[in-house]
């Protein structure tokens, strides 16, 4: 494991409040060293005991899951809850295997589609948005993308900076490279070169430069940077769909068509279209969406949902 990090500043970490992370990390590292359908058994047994442990957690998904789903039974709601812890545990175990997993073991399990439409709109030469969302299979989905696709991951930091600076060392390692979120200017450089950016707006990060716009039949604060950045570049806007198939089978990674007629002007409209295009795949796979965040939080009359 020592030899991965032989440009990474291990000196930084070594007092002994990272001790608990490096132990995280170990554990995370020698299960990439199983086989795959064990990996699948151990994340799902974390995920189950996450559930039990970690209650603020398990109660805003339950928020979540009563909120964008009102007609499931609470039996079903419940049960929704608990595969999507099961699928949390399953995405730790996946950052694993994702960092340092093989080249020749991953591609076996990518199943990629609609790469035609990412060609199409780099002829265009304006730059590709490629839009995604927080899926529990992201970082690995991620990873299986790269295979096809060179992409900027537009991020920001974890709140753990061990965590964080792992996490960033196998994205410049993997991926074209690493932008914050903050960093606007950067993106917009980016997408001028005719790059394509890997950005999920699909989370609460307050009132600013955000409008109310609906998202599984909820009002949700919603980024207009999506269309800021549409409006500033000409740049096409690519939704992309994550998925881990049943089975052992692998991931589905989706390209769709690139969005028509976007940005409107409207950015109600707008923030609409983009909800919409990260729903139709929440729709599909729900137990595999990140409700463990506070994707409401912040409402139209200032009242959490979550207290």
């Amino acid at each position: 494991m020592t030899s991965q990090f032989a440009h990474f500043n291990l000196k930084r970490f070594l007092a002994p409040r990272f001790w608990p992370t490096w132990l995280g990390l170990g554990v995370m590292w020698l299960a990439a060293q199983l086989p795959y359908t064990t990996q699948l058994w151990l994340g799902r047994q974390i995920g189950k005991l996450a559930f039990h442990l970690l209650k603020h957690k398990r109660h805003v998904a339950q928020v979540n899951v009563a909120l964008c789903f009102p007609t499931l039974t609470e039996d079903e709601r419940t049960q929704l809850v608990k595969e999507t812890f099961h699928s949390v545990g399953i995405g730790i175990i996946e950052a694993g295997f994702s960092w340092w997993g093989s080249d020749r073991r991953l591609r076996t399990l990518a199943h990629i589609e609609g790469a035609e439409h990412v060609t199409k709109a780099f002829e265009q030469g304006n730059g590709i948005l490629l839009l995604g969302a927080h899926y529990t299979s992201l970082l690995m989905c991620g990873r299986l993308m790269a295979f096809e696709v060179p992409f900027n991951a537009v991020a920001k930091r974890a709140h753990n900076p061990l965590f964080d600076a792992v996490l960033n060392y196998y994205r410049r390692k993997h991926f074209d490279g690493l932008i914050n979120h903050t960093n606007m200017r950067g993106m917009l450089k980016a997408l001028k070169q005719n790059k394509a950016c890997w950005y999920a707006p699909d989370q609460d990060l307050g009132y600013e430069s955000t409008v109310f716009a609906p998202f599984m039949g909820m009002q949700a604060a919603t980024l207009t940077a999506t269309a800021r950045i549409a409006r500033a570049t000409n740049t096409a806007i690519i939704p992309i769909d994550f998925e881990r198939l049943p089975n052992q089978q692998g991931y589905h990674v989706r390209f769709r068509p690139a969005i028509e007629g976007f940005p409107t002007g409207d950015d109600v409209a707008d923030a609409t279209t983009i909800n919409a295009a990260i729903e139709e795949q929440v729709k599909r796979a729900p137990n595999q969406y990140l409700w463990i965040h506070r994707r409401f939080k912040s409402q139209p009359d200032h009242k959490s949902p979550y207290e």
